[in-house]
């Protein structure tokens, strides 16, 4: 694949400096490398200038906030069990679910945005309201099907015993 890349930007380039010469009957040497690097910095020049309307357009602001939010979580092993805390601020404990599926753990939860505030113009949002989506792979010795959970101050804590 690299050396079809190499190859057609290689022709590309000598066919351009063919192309844009004053004089055709008068060639000058050409060194493939000057213009592969002028065509790189070009290509450059073209990304760092999508990147800065990309990063300062507005409309693509909340961009991120469409997208379901992976709580942080700790996993520690307590010998006869395993603890995991998970931060899920501003969740109401009804929409917590956690369930296993062959060895893996998923924690989803809503949180919602109150009435009152939807009337607001805010000037920056920071909070995030929406779905958070968490999967973790438990350790071999846990047993999902005796978990039990608490919810309390935005942590989500489950602990899930060892087999034996």
């Amino acid at each position: 694949m690299k050396r079809i890349v190499f190859s057609t930007l290689m022709t590309f380039a000598l066919a351009s400096t063919t192309l844009m010469a004053k004089d055709p009957v008068q060639t000058q040497p050409v060194n493939p490398f000057e213009e592969l690097q002028k065509i790189q910095q070009e290509m450059d020049a073209v990304f760092n200038r999508l990147h800065q309307q990309f990063l300062n357009d507005a409309s693509l602001a909340n961009f991120s906030n469409n997208f379901a939010k992976a709580p942080a979580a700790d996993i520690i092993d307590k010998k006869d069990h395993y603890l995991i805390k998970a931060d899920i601020p501003g969740a109401d404990k009804n929409s917590i679910k956690v369930s296993e599926k062959d060895g893996i753990l998923k924690i989803e939860a809503q949180t919602v945005k109150e009435e009152k505030e939807k009337k607001e113009n805010f000037v920056k949002q920071e909070r995030f309201v929406g779905q958070f989506v968490k999967m973790m792979t438990l350790p071999k010795d846990a047993d999902a099907s005796k978990l039990k959970t608490t919810y309390k101050n935005g942590v989500l804590e489950i602990t899930i015993p060892k087999r034996k």
